[in-house]
């Protein structure tokens, strides 16, 4: 083997080892992308149960008559009145 070989030899070898290490460090900063990104969905998924179960606690009708009387608005039914433009009753 010549010196020009075992020049191209080394060379080659450098670049290949280059090219595995660029792979390997490629491979790597997608795992932390990975998880990462679902280490965010993770809290997304929690605040989405956390805001589904405040919507759930916000429709419950018992809730809102709750706040409702807290707020001292009285519940009345409203009066029978009539439709502007209709005949009232005659009873």
């Amino acid at each position: 083997m010549n010196l020009k070989t075992g020049i191209l030899f080394l060379v080659f070898c450098v670049a290949l080892g280059g090219v595995v290490v660029g792979q390997r460090l490629k491979i790597r900063s997608v795992g932390f992308e990975a998880a990462n990104l679902q280490r965010e969905l993770n809290l997304l998924a929690e605040e989405q149960r956390v805001l589904d179960a405040e919507l759930a606690r916000k429709r419950n009708p018992a809730e809102m008559m709750r706040k409702v009387r807290d707020a001292g608005i009285p519940l009345l039914p409203p009066e029978v009145q009539p439709v502007p433009g209709s005949k009232p009753n005659a009873g």
